[in-house]
């Protein structure tokens, strides 16, 4: 496991690096205005991604290893073409009312976040199914194929092209989405088997069950993360919006710890049936993913403001404030990433749309007390609290379920000791 987990976190690291070159091409060539738009077509893409990943996601992960592939992608594939024409249909309704469409869909897009959805969605189905069938390596390698063609096509785009708007973003969406979707399908070939796959309504009812609870969940999760950036843009401007993004792109950098021990996780304790072990190895990682990203979290903070002007340009030097005030909820995601893969490894996703619907309910009421006085800085303590609340349910029932205690929480010998033999086992 060593391997996956060095492997994992060096592509993760790679994945950050590539953001904050982006990062740094778009606030220095960009500007906040087309920073902005560009943060809000990747939140509707990510939406509607979430909501084609009820059947085409975390689902996916848990039952590729259960069930035929060719079944579980007849299922996936109908329910991709359903979500992107319902998509379709709801820009249509909602191009009825201008001032409410601008707001959600950015003019001149619309059907440009319904193609990009579409890839995605094939190119997540890949990602998945390599992830349910414990293919890391081939997982990291097509995930590295991504990122490194949004960054070089965006390069190509903005100083080759000469497209100094959103534009060169979006192009190179396109690029990253479709060439890694088409050499993932050539790695998950191999993994078809022959023969009919029976019951296969059953089947998409099963997966429906457990993808609606993970990615219902997802849904309510990213709304807590991203609401802001609808709010801002009708408060403040796209500006905001693009300082803002570029904040929150900064931070969750910092996830990278927690996302690259839970991905790892999250396939051992998927393919055990021994729940005392997960909760075990869950409660050890826990301790360390919370703990490196607070040291991380401190780096980050410590930078001063004239450093963030002088590498994102004047304009964004409220990075800082952004940063500050999501601080807090950083940590708290550092926990929140090994509870959620805890419970979704278990067949327990339903905690995680609890613990989602839970910090939605403070993200609403906050955004609407905190970002019209506040700005920015009410964005990002609204987003703080949204998932502080989130984590502190998700720590509540696995205490309940796992009997775990304040005591347990804390770093000791056993914990080293079953670190070691987890991340040192070879198989």
């Amino acid at each position: 496991m060593l391997r996956k987990i060095l492997s994992t976190t060096g592509i993760r690291a790679l994945n950050a690096l590539s953001g904050i070159v982006i990062l740094w091409m778009a606030t220095n060539e960009l500007g906040k205005e087309a920073w902005g738009i560009s943060g809000i077509i990747l939140l509707n893409i990510s939406l509607i991604l979430l909501v084609v990943e009820l059947m085409a996601g975390s689902g996916l992960v848990y039952f590729s290893s259960r069930y035929s592939l060719k079944s579980l992608l007849k299922i996936s594939y109908s329910w991709i073409v359903l979500v992107i024409g319902g998509t379709a249909l709801l820009f249509w309704m909602l191009s009825l009312f201008p001032k409410l469409y601008q707001i959600v869909v950015p003019e001149g897009y619309g059907i440009h976040i319904l193609i990009l959805s579409a890839i995605n969605a094939l190119h997540s189905f890949n990602m998945n199914v390599l992830l349910g069938n414990k293919k890391i390596a081939a997982f990291n390698s097509l995930f590295m194929l991504q990122f490194s063609l949004q960054l070089l096509s965006m390069a190509g785009f903005i100083y080759l092209a000469e497209l100094k708007d959103e534009r060169a973003f979006v192009y190179a969406l396109y690029v990253s989405y479709l060439l890694p979707a088409l050499v993932g399908w050539l790695l998950i070939t191999p993994l078809f088997k022959s023969g009919k796959s029976p019951a296969a309504i059953a089947k998409a009812a099963t997966i429906l069950n457990y993808g609606s609870m993970t990615q219902l969940s997802s849904i309510a999760h990213i709304i807590n993360k991203r609401l802001s950036y609808y709010f801002l843009k009708s408060l403040t401007g796209l500006g905001s919006v693009g300082i803002y993004n570029s904040g929150v792109q900064l931070t969750e950098g910092l996830r990278l710890i927690g996302q690259s021990i839970s991905l790892v996780q999250f396939s051992e304790i998927s393919n055990s049936t021994d729940k005392a072990a997960s909760a075990r190895l869950s409660i050890t990682l826990l301790k360390f993913s919370v703990g490196l990203t607070t040291l991380a979290l401190l780096v980050l903070i410590a930078i001063p403001r004239e450093v963030f002007e002088w590498v994102f340009s004047k304009e964004f030097g409220d990075i800082k404030i952004v940063i500050l005030s999501l601080s807090p909820g950083v940590i708290a995601l550092a926990a929140n990433t090994i509870f959620s893969h805890y419970f979704s490894g278990t067949g327990q996703p339903r905690y995680n749309l609890f613990a989602s619907l839970t910090g939605l309910a403070v993200t609403i009421p906050s955004l609407i007390i905190l970002a019209p006085r506040f700005g920015l800085v009410g964005a990002g303590i609204s987003a703080s609290l949204a998932y502080s609340i989130a984590v502190v349910y998700q720590g509540w029932v696995f205490h309940k379920k796992t009997y775990t205690g304040f005591g347990d929480l804390l770093i000791n010998r056993s914990d080293i000791r079953l670190l070691f033999k987890v991340v040192f086992r070879r198989k």
